[in-house]
């Protein structure tokens, strides 16, 4: 029975950790999507360091740089960034690329994102 516990408790140290291996927090909450080549992709993820978006794994190469056009809805208006990646890994329907050191148009609009979406939970949880 110890035995049990310990293993689940060593699972979970485990999991804990990857959490932490993370450089940036992942975003899943937000509605957004990604154009790049004229194409729009969902975005599953994101965070300041990066995105995952799923797409079609054969138009894109390992170490590819591409340019992109990030479209956020917030609460009052539509928000793009645009910047530039690198493809760092991929797999069937999923593509996981690294942005290029970030400009401070592309922070700043990064963090009204993260801004908004505090704000919007803000305003939900005192109606």
């Amino acid at each position: 029975m110890f035995t049990k516990v310990i293993k689940s408790s060593d699972v979970l140290k485990k999991n804990s950790n990857a959490q932490t291996k993370r450089r940036e927090a992942r975003r899943a909450d937000d509605r957004c999507v990604s154009i790049i080549n004229g194409q729009m992709h969902p975005v599953k993820n994101w965070s300041s360091g990066g995105m995952l978006i799923t797409a079609d794994e054969r138009i894109f190469a390992i170490g590819q740089d591409c340019k992109f056009t990030l479209k956020f809805k917030l609460r009052d208006e539509m928000m793009e960034i645009d910047h530039s990646a690198k493809v760092v890994r991929k797999s069937p329907n999923k593509i996981a690329l690294q942005y290029l050191p970030l400009t401070k148009d592309a922070q700043s609009g990064f963090q009204k994102v993260v801004d908004d979406y505090v704000a919007q939970r803000f305003a939900e949880s005192q109606s």
